[in-house]
C-alpha cells in the first residue's frame, strides 16, 4: 500500500505581538514611518534606541566639550545675548570666567537630565492630547516609544551633519544649535535682527518640522487616525512653544 504524504504543518503566523526587528524599524523611520510606528506601537520597545538615541547626544557632547574653547565661547554668548553692554568689563570677564568653567560640569549633569525630562514632558503631554482630544487608547510606554524612536531617527540624521559643518568650518566655538543653516534664521542678520523674530524664525527648522511630522505619524497609528487628522495634535503643542519661545524673547 502506498503510504500518503504526511501533511505539512502551515508556517505559523507571525506573532501579533511582534515589534519587527530593530534595524527594521530603524530604516523604515526614514522610508517607511507609519509602517515602521505600526510595529512599534503594537510591541513598543524602547530601552535600544533610548541608549542609542543617549549614547548619540552624550557622544556629540564630548566632542564637542574636548574641541571647544570654554572662554572664547562663553564670550561670544554673553556678547550676542546682549548682557554685555550692561556690564563693566570685571563683571564681563568675571561672566566669562564662571560660565567657561562650569560648561564640563554642567554638560555632564544637566545634558542627560534634560534628555530624560524632554522624553518623559514630550510623551505625557502628546498622550494626554490624544487620549482627550483623539480619544485614542494611546498607552504611555506607546507614546514614550513613538517619542524616542522619533528623536533616534531624526538624531541619527541631525548630530553627524553638526559635527560635519563645525570640521569643515573649522570654529568649533559656534553654537551648535545654530551652526546648521537648516531654519528661516539664514534669512536674518542675528546682530540687527529682533529678538522676537530670531526666535520666531530660528524656530521654523526643517528638523524640527520633521520631528514634528514622525510625532504626527506615530501617534495617528496610535490612535488609529489618519496623519493628516493627527498633525494638529502635535502642531498645537509645538506652536505653542514657539509662541513662549518668542514671548520670551521679548521679554528678556
Amino acid at each position: 500500500m502506498t503510504d500518503l504524504p504526511t501533511p505539512q504543518a502551515a508556517p505559523a503566523p507571525a506573532s501579533a505581538d511582534t515589534g519587527g526587528g530593530f534595524f527594521q524599524n530603524l530604516i523604515d523611520m526614514y522610508f517607511a514611518p507609519r509602517e515602521a510606528f505600526a510595529r512599534i506601537v503594537r510591541a513598543p520597545r524602547i530601552l535600544l534606541p533610548l541608549v542609542l538615541y543617549a549614547a548619540c547626544i552624550l557622544g556629540f557632547t564630548a566632542t564637542w566639550l574636548h574641541k571647544v574653547d570654554p572662554v572664547e565661547f562663553a564670550k561670544t554668548q554673553i556678547e550676542e545675548s546682549g548682557r554685555a553692554d550692561k556690564m563693566t568689563a570685571e563683571q564681563k570677564q568675571a561672566a566669562i570666567d564662571i560660565q567657561s568653567r562650569m560648561m564640563g560640569t554642567i554638560s555632564a549633569v544637566v545634558i542627560p537630565l534634560f534628555i530624560a525630562i524632554m522624553l518623559l514632558v514630550v510623551s505625557g503631554s502628546l498622550m494626554f492630547v490624544f487620549r482627550f482630544f483623539y480619544a485614542g487608547e494611546v498607552g504611555f510606554k506607546q507614546a514614550l516609544a513613538i517619542v524616542v524612536w522619533t528623536f533616534l531617527a531624526v538624531g541619527l540624521i541631525s548630530t553627524p551633519t553638526i559635527l560635519t559643518v563645525l570640521t569643515l568650518k573649522g570654529d568649533w566655538n559656534v553654537d551648535p544649535n545654530q551652526v546648521v543653516q537648516a531654519n528661516l534664521g539664514l534669512l536674518l542678520d542675528k546682530s540687527t535682527a529682533a529678538k522676537p523674530l530670531w526666535a520666531l524664525f530660528t524656530s521654523i527648522d526643517a528638523f524640527v518640522l520633521w520631528i514634528v511630522f514622525l510625532l504626527a505619524v506615530g501617534f495617528a497609528v496610535a490612535s488609529k487616525r489618519k496623519t493628516s487628522a493627527a498633525l494638529w495634535g502635535v502642531v498645537i503643542p509645538w506652536l505653542l512653544i514657539v509662541g513662549i519661545k518668542v514671548a520670551a524673547a521679548a521679554v528678556f
